[in-house]
Protein backbone atom coordinates (compact mmCIF):
# COMPACT_ATOMS: atom_id res chain seq x y z
CA UNK A 1 0.00 0.00 0.00
CA UNK A 2 2.77 2.39 0.98
CA UNK A 3 4.78 1.26 -2.05
CA UNK A 4 1.80 2.03 -4.28
CA UNK A 5 1.56 5.55 -2.89
CA UNK A 6 5.29 6.11 -3.39
CA UNK A 7 5.00 4.87 -6.98
CA UNK A 8 2.01 7.17 -7.61
CA UNK A 9 3.89 10.16 -6.15
CA UNK A 10 6.95 9.42 -8.29
CA UNK A 11 4.80 9.01 -11.42
CA UNK A 12 2.91 12.24 -10.62
CA UNK A 13 6.25 14.01 -10.10
CA UNK A 14 7.59 12.78 -13.44
CA UNK A 15 4.37 13.78 -15.23
CA UNK A 16 4.58 17.25 -13.62
CA UNK A 17 8.23 17.63 -14.73
CA UNK A 18 7.38 16.62 -18.30
CA UNK A 19 4.43 19.05 -18.42
CA UNK A 20 6.59 21.90 -17.03
CA UNK A 21 9.34 21.08 -19.52
CA UNK A 22 6.93 21.06 -22.49
CA UNK A 23 5.22 24.29 -21.41
CA UNK A 24 8.60 25.95 -20.89
CA UNK A 25 9.70 25.07 -24.43
CA UNK A 26 6.44 26.35 -25.87
CA UNK A 27 6.87 29.66 -24.02
CA UNK A 28 10.43 29.98 -25.34
CA UNK A 29 9.23 29.35 -28.88
CA UNK A 30 6.44 31.91 -28.50
CA UNK A 31 8.89 34.36 -26.96
CA UNK A 32 11.36 33.85 -29.80
CA UNK A 33 8.62 34.37 -32.38
CA UNK A 34 7.53 37.54 -30.63
CA UNK A 35 11.10 38.78 -30.56
CA UNK A 36 11.48 38.20 -34.29
CA UNK A 37 8.19 39.97 -34.96
CA UNK A 38 9.16 43.02 -32.91
CA UNK A 39 12.71 43.15 -34.29
CA UNK A 40 11.69 43.32 -37.94
CA UNK A 41 9.55 46.46 -37.60
CA UNK A 42 12.34 47.99 -35.51
CA UNK A 43 14.80 47.39 -38.37
CA UNK A 44 12.33 48.89 -40.83
CA UNK A 45 11.84 51.88 -38.56
CA UNK A 46 15.61 52.25 -38.23
CA UNK A 47 16.02 52.16 -42.02
CA UNK A 48 13.20 54.67 -42.48
CA UNK A 49 14.71 56.95 -39.85
CA UNK A 50 18.11 56.70 -41.55
CA UNK A 51 16.60 57.49 -44.95
CA UNK A 52 14.67 60.43 -43.53
CA UNK A 53 17.83 61.70 -41.85
CA UNK A 54 19.78 61.39 -45.12
CA UNK A 55 17.06 63.23 -47.03
CA UNK A 56 16.89 65.98 -44.41
CA UNK A 57 20.66 66.41 -44.42
CA UNK A 58 20.84 66.64 -48.19
CA UNK A 59 17.98 69.17 -48.29
CA UNK A 60 19.46 71.53 -45.69
CA UNK A 61 21.05 74.50 -47.44
CA UNK A 62 21.79 77.90 -45.98
CA UNK A 63 21.50 79.90 -49.16
CA UNK A 64 22.62 83.51 -48.84
CA UNK A 65 19.64 85.77 -49.64
CA UNK A 66 20.09 87.55 -52.95
CA UNK A 67 19.95 91.33 -53.18
CA UNK A 68 20.31 94.11 -55.72
CA UNK A 69 22.45 97.15 -54.85
CA UNK A 70 24.35 99.84 -56.71
CA UNK A 71 28.10 100.42 -56.64
CA UNK A 72 29.59 103.86 -56.05
CA UNK A 73 29.85 104.16 -59.84
CA UNK A 74 26.10 103.48 -60.24
CA UNK A 75 26.42 99.92 -61.59
CA UNK A 76 23.67 97.50 -60.44
CA UNK A 77 24.98 94.37 -58.75
CA UNK A 78 23.25 91.19 -57.53
CA UNK A 79 24.82 88.89 -54.98
CA UNK A 80 23.85 85.97 -57.25
CA UNK A 81 26.21 87.40 -59.92
CA UNK A 82 29.08 86.06 -57.80
CA UNK A 83 28.01 82.40 -57.55
CA UNK A 84 31.12 80.38 -58.43
CA UNK A 85 33.34 82.61 -56.30
CA UNK A 86 34.05 82.74 -52.57
CA UNK A 87 32.49 85.96 -51.31
CA UNK A 88 33.39 87.93 -48.20
CA UNK A 89 30.24 89.99 -47.63
CA UNK A 90 30.99 92.81 -45.21
CA UNK A 91 28.53 95.36 -43.76
CA UNK A 92 30.12 98.61 -42.59
CA UNK A 93 29.81 102.41 -42.13
CA UNK A 94 32.29 105.31 -42.40
CA UNK A 95 31.65 106.41 -38.77
CA UNK A 96 32.41 102.93 -37.38
CA UNK A 97 35.93 102.80 -35.81
CA UNK A 98 36.22 99.00 -36.10
CA UNK A 99 35.22 99.18 -39.77
CA UNK A 100 38.05 101.67 -40.43
CA UNK A 101 40.38 99.32 -38.56
CA UNK A 102 39.63 96.28 -40.70
CA UNK A 103 39.51 97.95 -44.15
CA UNK A 104 43.32 97.86 -44.75
CA UNK A 105 43.33 94.13 -43.87
CA UNK A 106 40.46 93.57 -46.28
CA UNK A 107 42.32 95.40 -49.04
CA UNK A 108 45.43 93.24 -48.52
CA UNK A 109 43.39 90.03 -48.62
CA UNK A 110 41.62 91.22 -51.78
CA UNK A 111 44.90 92.03 -53.54
CA UNK A 112 46.29 88.61 -52.63
CA UNK A 113 43.24 86.53 -53.57
CA UNK A 114 41.31 88.45 -56.26
CA UNK A 115 42.77 86.24 -59.01
CA UNK A 116 41.97 83.06 -57.07
CA UNK A 117 38.17 83.21 -57.23
CA UNK A 118 37.65 85.41 -54.16
CA UNK A 119 35.46 88.52 -54.12
CA UNK A 120 34.96 91.10 -51.41
CA UNK A 121 31.64 92.97 -51.34
CA UNK A 122 31.68 95.79 -48.80
CA UNK A 123 28.07 96.88 -48.25
CA UNK A 124 27.90 100.36 -46.79
CA UNK A 125 24.78 100.84 -44.64
CA UNK A 126 24.19 104.14 -46.43
CA UNK A 127 20.75 104.68 -44.87
CA UNK A 128 22.55 104.92 -41.47
CA UNK A 129 25.69 106.67 -42.75
CA UNK A 130 26.53 110.20 -43.87
CA UNK A 131 25.61 109.71 -47.52
CA UNK A 132 27.14 108.64 -50.80
CA UNK A 133 29.73 111.44 -50.94
CA UNK A 134 31.28 110.63 -47.57
CA UNK A 135 31.45 106.95 -48.62
CA UNK A 136 33.23 107.92 -51.85
CA UNK A 137 35.74 110.07 -49.91
CA UNK A 138 36.37 107.25 -47.43
CA UNK A 139 36.98 104.71 -50.21
CA UNK A 140 39.37 107.07 -52.01
CA UNK A 141 41.29 107.91 -48.81
CA UNK A 142 41.63 104.22 -47.89
CA UNK A 143 42.62 103.24 -51.44
CA UNK A 144 40.01 100.48 -51.61
CA UNK A 145 39.79 98.64 -54.91
CA UNK A 146 37.22 95.94 -54.04
CA UNK A 147 33.50 96.38 -54.74
CA UNK A 148 31.75 98.88 -52.43
CA UNK A 149 27.96 98.68 -52.54
CA UNK A 150 25.44 101.23 -51.26
CA UNK A 151 22.53 99.98 -49.15
CA UNK A 152 20.60 103.26 -49.43
CA UNK A 153 17.23 101.80 -48.42
CA UNK A 154 18.64 99.48 -45.74
CA UNK A 155 17.16 96.48 -47.55
CA UNK A 156 20.29 94.27 -47.55
CA UNK A 157 21.28 94.97 -43.94
CA UNK A 158 17.68 94.29 -42.87
CA UNK A 159 17.55 91.03 -44.86
CA UNK A 160 20.81 89.90 -43.26
CA UNK A 161 19.64 91.09 -39.82
CA UNK A 162 22.77 93.16 -39.26
CA UNK A 163 22.78 94.54 -35.71
CA UNK A 164 26.52 95.13 -35.20
CA UNK A 165 29.05 96.87 -37.43
CA UNK A 166 31.13 95.48 -38.91
CA UNK A 167 29.42 92.16 -39.61
CA UNK A 168 30.89 89.76 -42.16
CA UNK A 169 29.34 86.75 -43.91
CA UNK A 170 31.43 84.11 -45.67
CA UNK A 171 29.65 82.72 -48.72
CA UNK A 172 30.93 79.68 -50.59
CA UNK A 173 31.11 79.10 -54.34
CA UNK A 174 27.59 77.60 -54.35
CA UNK A 175 26.09 80.73 -52.78
CA UNK A 176 25.66 79.20 -49.32
CA UNK A 177 26.49 81.00 -46.07
CA UNK A 178 29.34 79.28 -44.29
CA UNK A 179 30.00 81.60 -41.35
CA UNK A 180 29.07 84.92 -39.73
CA UNK A 181 31.51 87.13 -37.86
CA UNK A 182 30.35 90.08 -35.78
CA UNK A 183 33.08 92.61 -35.05
CA UNK A 184 36.38 93.49 -36.74
CA UNK A 185 38.66 91.00 -38.46
CA UNK A 186 42.32 91.09 -39.42
CA UNK A 187 44.13 89.56 -42.38
CA UNK A 188 44.73 86.20 -40.61
CA UNK A 189 41.09 85.79 -39.49
CA UNK A 190 39.85 86.62 -43.02
CA UNK A 191 42.10 83.94 -44.51
CA UNK A 192 40.86 81.47 -41.91
CA UNK A 193 37.29 82.40 -42.83
CA UNK A 194 37.98 81.80 -46.52
CA UNK A 195 39.32 78.33 -45.78
CA UNK A 196 35.88 77.35 -44.44
CA UNK A 197 34.31 77.96 -47.85
CA UNK A 198 34.53 75.57 -50.80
Amino acid sequence: MVKNWISIIIIMGLITMVVISVLGNEKKTIGEKETVKTTEPAKKAETTATNEKENTTSKVEYVAPDFELKTLEGKTVHLSDYVGKKVILNFWATWCPHCKEEMPHMQKVYEEYKNQGVEILAVNVTNKDKGKESVAQFVKKQGLTFEVLLDEEGYASSTYQVLTLPTTYMIDTKGNMVDIIEGPMNEASMKELMNKAE
